[in-house]
């Protein structure tokens, strides 16, 4: 062959090689938007190519947005990826999340996962059993966990545990009434609030956050990190590969722009909480001398006391579940105060209306009781509301379609396909919430039953079915005790709202951007104790 010939057939060659380049991603688009089983599904035509189109939307903060708008436009049905699919329907609700669905969760949640797997030769992968509650894929695993820890977080055990809210309640108020009225970041103030209140619960100890004025933009800089687990978990091979090589991870963070650097001299609390617990686990397991005696009354202390007692509630688990308290609830706690208190700030006349229905000081704090605040009607109300509107969620919990595929509305989910609702869209369906669903009305909770019943049915504030959050208990007695002294303490006014285009939401959802001031009733004369 000439050195011409040779030429030539390397053009060929090439020219085939490009044209395949071309072709094939032609034809994968053309069969996902015309031929793939979930091609008759509404929804955006970019969204059925690539996971690319969702993915933006997440990297931008942008969730809060479409959730309100994509199902008003599309309907109960809305096809967000190849083979994704997100619904905001009662029908729906029931089929995914209901306790004997069995749905297993989707693949997003590689990205959420505490510990690397280990791979066999089929390169399948293999989870630690290290007690990880939201990524857990294994059901059978994750029923055993939960039911060891049941007791220890239902109400009833863990309302022994109000004195130290009342206690970090009471240093909150002096704190911001120090403050003179100066404005705020709410959520920063909320994140300090939710924080001191698991640290003084959970280890019996202060991050110095409230004395301090600042939690050193710990929360800012953790709200980063689901930016980025956002949107690592719509590609789940990437997530994978990114199990082997941080090569692949760092490549992908910096072509989505959701890669961020730790600020000089950040402390985060996360190290003191995890020094701190391990100290005490082991001192308290020491098998070479007894035990010392312990003598603090908090949730590590009943955890360790449920590994004594409870064998295969493991030395791991242990170990895990103490940092997680912190871990899930710092961030959720935050946000659902922050949108609370930003509800009743912003609509004239609530507070008041709380004020009205809150019972005499009867504690030696001044702060209602876990009791008393079950009571209040109309300030539970707004607590709902407020949460309706504003979820701690802001992408569609998601699952796997089962073995036998799912029809739900007329369409046809085959296995495997990511399925879910988005709480923002869900709650905001009048023919579950009523009529104007997206005004803050709290009395829409004491008005027609049926109507409050569907709500509290259909509702993914804390998750769903058999994957409730397990912490939910604690985190209500927080809000339920914080907001009515807040309320009795302080006018909270609202001076910025973000318009919802400025929202930043990604899978955890926080209303960012609301600027306040706390200025005391009454001129400054509080009812809390000092």
């Amino acid at each position: 062959m000439t050195i011409h010939a040779a030429f030539v057939s390397g053009i060929h060659v090439i020219a085939q090689v490009i044209a395949i380049g071309l072709l094939v991603p032609l034809l994968i688009a053309v069969y996902r938007v015309t031929f793939h089983p979930l091609a008759r599904s509404p929804g955006p035509r970019l969204a059925a190519l690539s996971n690319v189109w969702l993915a933006r939307r997440v990297r931008d903060g942008r969730m809060f947005e479409v959730g309100k708008k994509i199902h008003k436009r599309y309907g109960p049905v809305v096809r967000v990826g190849p083979n994704e699919v997100w619904f905001d329907s009662r029908e729906a609700f029931s089929a995914i999340y209901s306790a004997g669905s069995g749905i297993e969760k989707s693949d997003f949640y590689l990205a959420t996962k505490l510990n690397k797997p280990e791979v066999d030769w089929r390169m399948n992968l293999h989870w630690p059993d290290t007690l990880d509650f939201l990524s857990e894929f294994d059901t059978r695993r994750y029923r055993l966990q939960r039911r060891l820890i049941g007791p220890t977080y239902q109400t009833t055990n863990i309302k022994k545990f109000e004195h130290a809210i009342d206690g970090v309640i009471t240093q909150a108020i002096q704190k911001l009434k120090s403050l003179d009225g100066a404005e705020v970041d709410l959520k920063e103030w909320m994140h300090i609030i939710a924080v001191e209140c698991l640290g003084a619960v959970v280890l019996s100890w202060s991050p110095g956050y409230i004395r301090n004025g600042t939690d050193g933009g710990t929360s800012a800089q953790s709200y980063l990190g689901w930016k980025r687990k956002s949107v690592f978990g719509l590609f789940p091979l990437v997530t994978k590969l990114s199990f082997f090589s941080k090569g692949v991870a760092r490549r992908f963070s910096n072509l989505w722009g959701v890669t961020f650097t730790t600020p000089k001299n950040f402390k985060p609390f996360f190290t003191p909480v995890y020094q701190k617990s391990s100290k005490r686990i082991t001192a308290a397991l020491r098998v070479d001398k007894p035990p010392a005696k312990n003598t603090r009354k908090d949730l590590l202390a009943d955890l360790i006391q449920l590994h004594q007692d409870r064998p295969e509630f493991t030395e791991t688990y242990l170990r895990r579940l103490a940092v997680t308290n912190f871990g899930a609830g710092h961030e959720t706690m935050c946000s659902a105060l922050t949108s609370i208190v930003a509800m009743i700030g912003s609509h004239p006349g609530t507070a008041q209306q709380i004020r009205d229905e809150l019972p005499p000081i009867s504690t030696e704090s001044g702060v209602v009781s876990h009791d008393d605040a079950l009571r209040l009607r109309y300030t539970q109300a707004c607590i709902k509301e407020a949460q309706r509107l504003h979820p701690v969620i802001g992408m569609s919990l998601s699952r796997r379609a089962p073995a036998e595929g799912l029809s739900l509305h007329g369409y046809y989910m085959p296995p495997g396909t990511t399925i879910g609702c988005n709480p923002v869209s869900l709650h905001r369906n009048p023919e579950i919430s009523g009529p104007s669903p997206d005004e803050f009305l709290p009395g829409r909770w004491l008005g027609d039953a049926e109507v409050a019943r569907a709500m509290e049915r259909c509702n993914l504030t804390w998750g769903g079915g058999a994957r409730m959050c397990p912490g939910r208990h604690l985190a209500e007695m927080v809000l339920y005790k914080v907001v009515p002294a807040l309320i009795r303490e302080f006018d909270i006014e609202i001076l910025a709202m973000p318009k919802d285009e400025d929202v930043k939401y990604y899978f955890m959802a926080m209303l960012t951007g609301v600027r306040a001031r706390f200025v005391p009733v009454g001129g400054g004369k509080g009812n809390v104790a000092s």
